[in-house]
C-alpha cells in the first residue's frame, strides 16, 4: 500500500508511529457525506498497554500492511475512533465537566467503545464522570437538581436577551441519550431510574404548546425521543401511572389522629391531666383541607414533578406561622410529624423509582 496516497489526521500522523489504523465516517458524526477512510499512525506499545484486544491482535501476522507498518481497519464510526484516541493520547483534553452535554456526546462512545476494546482503566477513569449527573440517592438528586434548575434559568434569562444563545438541551445531558447509554453500556444502568424520572417530568409537547410558568421543570426543557425505544416509552407511561397511583395512595393514608391526649382519654388510662391542657388538635380537618388538595393536584397535572412539589408542599407545612396557628387546629407536635411524613415520602418515592419504571433489582439503590 502506497502511504502516500492515504489521508492521515493531522494529529494522529506520529513520524514514529509503527501501525495504522483506519476508519470511515464522517468527521462530526452528523454529515450525511462521510469521506472514505481516515488514517492514523499510532504505536503500538501505547495501544497495547490501553487495550488488551488490541494486545493480543497485534501479537498476530498482519496480512495487510503499508511498507513495515500494519494495517488495521475498524469498523466503528470514525468520530467516535478520534474521540477515543484523543481521550488516550490528549486525555487532558478530554471534556468532564457536570452537567454539561458536551461532556456526553464526548465521554458516551468512548466509554462504549473501551469496553468493546477492553480498556478497563481508562473506561473506570471516563465512566464516572457520566454517572454523576444521575445519581442514585435522592440527596445527591437534589443537588443535581438545583444545580440543573439554575443553569435553565440562566439560559433562558440569557436567551430572552440574544435568542440565538444555546438552549437549555443545548447545554445539559439529554435524558433520552442517558437512558440509551443506561441500556447500552452494563456499568451504567444506574442511570436508568433517575434518567427516566426526569423524563417522566417533562412535556412531550412542542414548546408551543406549554402552558407552563417560568418555574415549573418542563418549562424549558425537551428531550431527544428519537433515541427512545417502544419500550422505553411503556416503561416511562407506566412509571407516571404508578407515581400518580402512589399520590393518590399517600393522600387517603395520612395523616392519623393527633397524639395528644383528651381529658377523658387521661383519665381512663389514670394519667394526671394538668389544668389547661389541650384536647388533640383538628389534624384531620386541617389535612383535609390545607394538604390532601395539594398533594391531589400535584396528580392532575399534565406532567409530574412529584419529589418537586412534595418537597414544597413539605415547605409550606414547616413554614406554618404559630402565631396565627392555633393548636386546636394543628399542633406543633402534629405539625412536625407530617413534615417528617412527607420527608419520608419523598424518600420512599425514590427507593421505589426502580419499581415503577418496570427496571427489576437495583440492589445498589438508595435512600439518602
Amino acid at each position: 500500500m502506497d502511504t502516500s496516497q492515504l489521508i492521515f489526521h493531522e494529529k494522529f500522523n506520529f513520524h514514529e508511529g509503527n501501525i495504522i489504523l483506519s476508519a470511515s465516517g464522517s468527521l462530526d458524526g452528523r454529515s450525511t457525506f462521510p469521506v472514505e477512510a481516515v488514517y492514523f499512525r499510532l504505536h503500538k506499545s501505547v495501544l497495547a498497554v490501553y487495550s488488551s484486544t488490541f494486545a493480543d491482535m497485534l501479537a498476530l501476522p498482519q496480512a495487510d500492511g503499508a511498507g513495515s507498518q500494519a494495517v488495521v481497519h475498524l469498523q466503528d464510526p470514525l468520530d467516535h475512533v478520534i474521540k477515543l484516541l484523543t481521550a488516550i493520547y490528549y486525555g487532558g483534553s478530554v471534556p468532564q465537566a457536570p452537567l454539561c452535554r458536551t461532556t456526553w456526546d464526548f465521554l458516551v462512545p468512548v466509554v462504549m467503545l473501551t469496553d468493546k476494546y477492553d480498556m478497563g482503566t481508562l473506561g473506570a477513569s471516563l465512566l464516572p464522570k457520566l454517572l454523576e449527573d444521575w445519581p442514585t440517592t435522592l440527596e445527591k438528586w437534589e443537588d443535581v437538581d438545583k444545580k440543573t434548575h439554575s443553569i435553565v434559568l440562566a439560559t433562558s434569562r440569557q436567551r430572552a436577551r440574544n435568542p440565538s444563545l444555546p438552549t437549555a438541551d443545548d447545554v445539559l445531558p439529554d435524558p433520552a441519550m442517558a437512558v440509551n447509554f443506561g441500556r447500552a453500556h452494563p456499568a451504567a444502568r444506574n442511570v436508568l431510574p433517575a434518567a427516566f424520572y426526569h423524563l417522566s417530568r417533562l412535556s412531550s409537547s412542542t414548546r408551543d404548546d406549554l402552558q407552563f410558568g417560568p418555574y415549573d421543570p418542563e418549562a424549558f426543557r425537551s428531550a431527544d425521543y428519537s433515541l427512545m425505544t417502544s419500550e422505553d416509552w411503556r416503561r416511562l407511561v407506566r412509571g407516571q401511572s404508578s407515581i400518580r397511583e402512589w399520590l393518590e395512595r399517600l393522600s387517603s393514608r395520612w395523616p392519623g389522629e393527633c397524639n395528644r391526649l383528651s381529658f377523658q382519654e387521661a383519665d381512663e388510662m389514670e394519667i394526671q391531666y394538668c389544668e389547661g391542657t389541650p384536647d388533640p388538635c383538628n389534624i384531620d380537618e386541617w389535612w383535609n383541607r390545607n394538604v390532601r388538595p395539594s398533594i391531589l393536584r400535584i396528580g392532575t397535572k399534565r406532567v409530574v414533578d412529584v419529589l418537586g412539589q412534595l418537597d414544597n408542599i413539605q415547605i409550606v407545612v414547616d413554614k406554618i406561622n404559630r402565631a396565627t396557628t392555633s393548636e386546636d387546629e394543628i399542633c406543633y407536635s402534629c405539625q412536625r410529624n407530617i413534615v417528617k411524613g412527607l420527608k419520608d415520602s419523598r424518600n420512599k418515592i425514590w427507593r421505589q423509582l426502580p419499581c415503577f419504571f418496570g427496571l427489576g433489582a437495583y440492589p445498589n439503590w438508595r435512600k439518602s
